[in-house]
């Protein structure tokens, strides 16, 4: 395992877990810090699994610091099995689904606890591209999160996010306290001059750059799949 001192200065990594390694790592560093939360049991393999992180259309995140994986989270997209956080907010949501905008969640967050250095700087990193992904490729007009309700000053004064639901024990996480949060990714959309998320993270050239990678990812996982399918027993 790398020291600390080491990552401290690394260069910030992030982007689509593409690879068989990326998700195995991605998946064992949520567990493994879910277990440390005491939000699940432990599992028999090391890994965290969901029906939701199963589905095509999540995408997997990973911040990567000196080659290792140090951070990840998820995008969830909204479907007809809904959303984790409508065991919560359901109510809340419908009333956005009503309106008709779309929702996103990002779920299984998690950031190694030998590499808190560089911790803030790989969730930013991650924000930006989870963001620039929900807002440009997904079309999503909002990313609703359930967190630990002494984290929730951290995402409302450093990303932006703000409060729609209250305080609830969530089963998913063991019974554990949340609080609901929702980001407004209209904001990327506003003048910086306003205060708004464009303008603290999301620059025009951060995002054009972010994007652009984006998208080359997008397109590798794509050809990666047709490969997958043309080579499956069936063909």
């Amino acid at each position: 395992m790398l020291a600390e001192s080491r990552l401290r200065d690394a260069a910030i990594d992030t982007g689509l877990a593409l690879t068989r390694a990326d998700l195995d790592a991605a998946s064992r560093l949520v567990h493994r810090c879910y277990l440390r939360r005491g939000y699940v049991q432990p599992s028999a393999d090391g890994r965290h699994v969901s029906p939701y992180l199963a589905m095509p259309s999540t995408a997997v995140f990973v911040a990567r610091a000196a080659g290792v994986v140090v951070a990840t989270l998820s995008l969830l997209e909204d479907s007809e099995l809904q959303l984790p956080c409508d065991e919560l907010y359901g109510a809340e949501l419908a009333v956005l689904r009503r309106a008709g905008r779309r929702i996103a969640e990002v779920s299984a967050l998690a950031v190694s606890e030998d590499c808190r250095g560089v911790a803030l700087r790989a969730m930013r990193s991650l924000v930006q591209a989870v963001g620039v992904y929900g807002r440009d490729l997904v079309r999503a007009d909002h990313l609703c999160i359930a967190v630990h309700p002494r984290h929730a000053a951290f995402y409302e004064a450093r990303l932006q996010f703000r409060r729609f639901g209250g305080l609830k024990p969530y089963g998913a996480v063991g019974g554990a306290p949340a609080v609901g949060l929702l980001l407004d990714l209209h904001d990327m959309d506003r003048p910086p001059a306003e205060g708004s998320l464009g303008g603290s993270l999301f620059g025009d050239a951060d995002r054009a750059r972010i994007r652009a990678r984006l998208e080359r990812e997008c397109a590798r996982a794509a050809a990666y799949r047709a490969l997958q399918l043309f080579h499956s027993p069936q063909h």
